[in-house]
């Protein structure tokens, strides 16, 4: 007798072709999924029987067989295998049928379609002994039958048989399946054999040794890493490694990660298990228990992905700091690698910002310092955002005793921001300087006479000059850029170091001696020691003082 499937075929045959699954092939892991399952069913019922799986494909009229020695199916088992969907077809109503083997099994069959259009399944039930074989046929118009088979299956199980339509048959030949099986069962514990080869029960990445591990990365992933974090831990079933990536990565977008689901291959390119400012690694995972997608093609969100993110997360870091302290030249390589994305996401995650606050160095004039080192340090700490900047106030902040901190690189001024709750940290600019250098006036008609000198040296420039004494002695001059205190029409100051011998010179110059030349060259040496871009004028003046110094010293 036919009956009518108590579901709308026609409509959840849509969904699966155009909304749940992301490509025919997934038939083939459907059907071992539901084989598998099956294996586990019937080992729960205490059967101590070691589970199989066989697959043979497709070949000329020859049927796609998946076969299985698991709990099987009884009439009613069959009867109601479609019913617990109903006739939607949301994706949420998908998922809640997967909660048990019979809605599981329902939902994954019915992926057969996207390859054929009737699917036959023999199954021996293992929960009686005397069981018969029952034949079950679905035709995707929306009808199916059930009886009993003269051809009895030796012992428990289910055989499932696809005849594919003509343009399918390239989903179910021997070289398609092949492939599809070797990607999707590999790591699967159960044996799954396609004809004479068995391609799963694969040693996983995670169980193998290191040096294992760097060649299947190699293999698998196309990258030598330049180390291997295990994923492991004791409070959730999600097991892996990560490995870290030998080139600089965008920060903020992960390539995504190989997540297999109890063995199961899920997805290749999966961005929802490992948190996202992980960016400098890729990742294999089982995520054991965790749920997935009503298409087994992804996970869930739920409290216990996030959770289980929180704790690879955690080992993430843990191993970084396990490394830094282990392993100084690797953890310096990874952070020199990655710094900037690592600094901007530090700038907005909390565990990435407690790394690096420890790891982290800033050049500063007395030596490399990290962002704890710094904070210990009396305050204020200067800091500033250009190297330019860092360059024109390094000499003076050592002569004066000053810490300065060099924050020019990408996101690492920002990062002293967020850290800095107690106002501990101050920019300073190149208008710092004198404030650096703290230079003493010099009061003397000497200063009085070079003053004027060299205001109308340097009148096209219109600078104001001073002469006070500064450390250090052997810079001659400091360029003191002109801020909103500063007269309209001054570009700037010049300060004339009286501490150095240049100019020490020219306070001792006769009054009728032409000082032109050395001013100007000390102008532009000025300006060239703040880090100032030289004009094209600038050079041609530095380029003339010094033509005229040389013609007019005496030979």
């Amino acid at each position: 007798m036919r009956e009518q499937f108590r579901v709308d075929l026609r409509g959840i045959v849509d969904v699966i072709g155009h909304h749940l699954y992301s490509s025919e092939r997934v038939y083939l892991r459907e059907l071992v999924q539901n084989a598998r399952d099956a294996v586990t069913a019937r080992a729960e019922l205490g059967h101590d029987v070691e589970g199989l799986i066989e697959i043979e494909p497709a070949w000329g009229t020859y049927p796609l067989i998946v076969r299985d020695n698991g709990i099987g199916l009884t009439a009613d088992d069959m009867r109601n295998l479609l019913s617990m969907i109903g006739s939607t077809s949301k994706r949420d109503d998908f998922a809640m049928a997967r909660r048990d083997f019979l809605g599981q099994f329902g939902i994954g069959l019915l992926s057969a379609f996207l390859v054929a259009d009737s699917i036959e399944v023999v199954s021996r039930s293992a929960r009686t002994p005397d069981a018969p074989t029952m034949r079950w046929v679905g035709s995707s118009d929306g009808t199916f039958t059930i009886q009993e088979t003269a051809r009895q299956l030796p012992g428990p199980g289910t055989e499932v048989w696809l005849h594919p339509r003509y343009r399918a048959h390239r989903w179910c030949d021997d070289d398609a399946v092949r492939g599809f099986a070797s990607e999707f069962f590999a790591l699967l514990d159960v044996p799954v054999w396609v004809g004479d080869t068995l391609v799963s029960q694969q040693v996983p990445p995670w169980k193998l040794t290191p040096d294992e591990q760097f060649a299947w990365c190699q293999e698998n992933f196309g990258f030598d890493p330049m180390g291997v974090i295990p994923l492991g831990s004791s409070s959730t079933d999600v097991t892996g490694a990560a490995f870290v990536l030998p080139y600089t990565a965008q920060p903020g977008y992960r390539t995504g990660d190989r997540i297999y689901s109890k063995g199961m291959l899920v997805a290749d390119t999966d961005d929802l298990v490992v948190p996202r400012w992980a960016f400098f690694c890729r990742a294999v995972i089982d995520v054991g228990e965790l749920p997935l997608t009503a298409a087994r093609e992804g996970l869930q969100e739920s409290r216990a992905l996030e959770f289980a993110r929180r704790r690879i997360g955690f080992r993430l870091l843990s191993e970084l700091i396990l490394v830094h302290g282990m392993y100084p030249k690797v953890y310096r390589d990874i952070v020199s690698l990655h710094a900037d994305g690592l600094k901007a996401l530090a700038v907005q995650e909390s565990d990435v910002r407690e790394l690096l606050r420890s790891t982290l160095p800033y050049r500063t004039t007395i030596g490399d310092r990290t962002i704890q080192q710094l904070l210990d340090s009396p305050g204020p700490v200067r800091y500033v955002r250009e190297t330019d900047t860092y360059h024109a106030l390094r000499d003076v902040a050592v002569h004066a005793g000053v810490l300065l901190v060099d924050a020019s690189g990408a996101h690492e001024a920002d990062l002293l921001r967020v850290v800095d709750e107690d106002k501990h940290f101050r920019e300073v600019t190149a208008h710092d300087v004198i404030a650096l250098a703290r230079p003493v006036p010099l009061a003397d008609q000497r200063a009085v006479a070079l003053i004027m000198k060299a205001d109308r040296a340097l009148y096209d420039e219109s600078v104001s000059v001073q002469v006070a004494s500064f450390e250090p002695a052997d810079r001659a001059a400091l360029w003191w850029p002109a801020d909103e205190r500063s007269p309209v029409d001054v570009r700037g100051v010049l300060v004339l170091n009286a501490s150095s011998t240049a100019v020490k010179r020219l306070l001792d110059a006769r009054a009728d001696t032409d000082i032109t030349a050395p001013l100007n060259a000390l102008f532009v040496t000025a300006l060239l020691l703040g880090r100032v871009p030289p004009t094209d004028a600038h050079l041609a003046l530095l380029r003339t003082a010094v033509a005229d110094m040389i013609e007019a010293r005496p030979t």
